[in-house]
């Protein structure tokens, strides 16, 4: 997914190297975290200025194509169809541009996707006609303009690294380490770890530097983390090693030396963030072992208000139009079922909703009857129980349409994190830190997790999904529904992921 790069140790490094290549890493970090509306309106104004071009030069100067309909029609046909084709394939997530292969196939399936639903809108929904010419002229536009400026873009995303440094503890930096490597080597650099002082009634360890709390010896991680001096020398290190943003453990934030250095960091210009607020800028997702209950103060995560009452009346519409759309392919489904394997087509078990209240789900069965004479057990992606008909249900997601009359009941919402079965709720939450938080908000037919994450079918799973459901919980609004909602056409359509 990522281009890889060798790691590299700062120590011996040149400062006037790392101070030339500065601007530019600057430029790459800013257009990675750089909005999807930015990206939006960039279409937008190709899109309009591709319409225009072709309407003055394609369109009236020939009398052939008198019949066309508005050029303020079809722009806005053209401007809505492409965006939403985009939210579909992901052309607007942040991890496309991290990859070259991305933005291209991305981008063809975005335009020939878009361009369709532009013309059908304008010929199915509206009675009208539109020229051939003006997608034409929107594609090629698009593919001369929007596609180079998205893989410039990339360049300079991947073209350099950015220099990390990290305070806090042993355990902190080793996330911070994991985190970076197991992913983003390419693109990011740590440069090492800065020791704090003593704090008061903290047990002291001992190492190189002299007495720290919590941070271990500098022997650990020599070659990818060293430590580089102390948090008071934080001024000329940042200068020295040309450091891009600074990582600090969110439990020394409050330490008063601690305090003193992000201030410095802030007026040497450099960005800051404790990591979970790094993790969850940089993969969408909060580390559930990072974090305690202070975060969820600081996150202001509320559930109630408005938000969930506008949430529920979309839930019902989306429900009451899921079940008219769908309600005559049910009987078809259940014959297929019946015919492949014997047993009920309906299969009902039990799930764990809000605020822990048990409940029971609805799902077209994929399995045979007798799957768990065993005992529960984790569903994998390629079960050897699930059914033939099973599998291609499965694949198409069509399994959880029963799950409209969960979310008409008021058990289920369209978005959220979905359900688990209390068995499995029992042990993750004992294994899993703040597992039992991701009931504070209905479970969904589709969520954040779901579009972000391959199937689940372990523990190690629940905790990855667990992070993203945290990121949905704090984040959550109408506007990521819909884009959740969106996305999830596209796992429907060529598995896009």
């Amino acid at each position: 997914m990522l281009l890889s790069a060798k790691t590299a140790t700062v120590l011996g490094s040149h400062p006037v190297r790392h101070a030339v290549a500065r601007p530019s890493r600057l430029w790459g970090h800013a257009l990675l975290h750089l909005s999807a509306v930015a990206w939006v309106c960039l279409d937008w104004a190709l899109v309009i200025f591709a319409t225009y071009i072709a309407y003055h030069l394609m369109v009236f100067d020939n009398p052939a194509f008198g019949w066309v309909v508005s050029p303020w029609f079809s722009t806005t046909a053209f401007c809505v169809c492409l965006v939403v084709a985009g939210m579909i394939f992901g052309l607007y997530e942040r991890q496309t541009l991290l990859s070259r292969s991305r933005i291209l196939v991305r981008t063809a399936l975005t335009l020939g996707l878009g361009s369709v639903l532009a013309y059908a809108t304008i010929y199915v929904a509206f009675y009208a006609e539109s020229s051939r010419w003006i997608g034409l002229s929107v594609v090629l536009t698009h593919v001369l303009i929007a596609t180079p400026a998205r893989l410039a873009a990339h360049h300079l995303i991947t073209g350099y690294r950015m220099n990390v440094l990290c305070v806090g503890t042993a355990d902190s930096v080793r996330k911070v380490v994991s985190l970076l490597r197991s992913g983003f080597r390419g693109r990011y650099h740590i440069v090492g770890h800065l020791l704090v002082p003593q704090v008061a009634n903290e047990p002291r360890t001992r190492s190189r530097g002299g007495l720290t709390p919590g941070v271990a010896s500098n022997r650990w991680f020599p070659h990818v983390c060293p430590c580089i001096g102390a948090i008071e020398e934080i001024d000329s290190i940042l200068k020295s090693r040309a450091i891009d943003q600074v990582v600090v453990d969110p439990e020394l934030v409050s330490h008063p030396a601690v305090d003193a250095a992000i201030l410095s960091c802030l007026e040497n210009g450099c960005r800051v963030t404790d990591q979970p607020t790094f993790a969850e800028k940089l993969l969408g997702e909060v580390p559930a072992e990072a974090i305690s209950t202070r975060w969820f103060v600081l996150a202001d995560v509320t559930t109630g208000g408005g938000y969930d009452a506008a949430k529920r009346i979309i839930d019902v519409g989306a429900a009451l139009l899921g079940l008219a759309l769908t309600l005559p392919f049910w009987p078809i489904v259940a014959v297929l079922i019946h015919l492949d394997s014997r047993g009920s087509a309906l299969y009902k078990q039990q799930r764990v909703g809000r605020h822990g209240r048990i409940f029971t789900i609805y799902k077209f069965r994929t399995m045979r009857e007798d799957a768990e004479r065993d005992g529960a057990r984790w569903a994998t992606q390629y079960d050897s129980r699930v059914t033939r008909v099973g599998q291609f249900l499965r694949h198409l997601r069509l399994d959880e349409l029963p799950q409209f009359w969960n979310i008409l009941r008021g058990d289920m919402s369209l978005v959220g994190p979905r359900p688990e079965r209390p068995e499995f709720v029992e042990q993750l939450a004992q294994d899993v830190p703040h597992y039992r938080q991701r009931h504070l908000i209905k479970p969904g037919l589709t969520g954040w997790a779901q579009i972000n994450y391959q199937y689940g079918a372990s523990a190690e799973d629940a905790h990855r999904k667990l992070c993203y459901d945290l990121y949905y919980l704090k984040h959550r609004s109408i506007d990521l529904d819909t884009a959740i909602i969106i996305r999830t056409l596209g796992t429907f359509l060529l598995g896009a992921h």
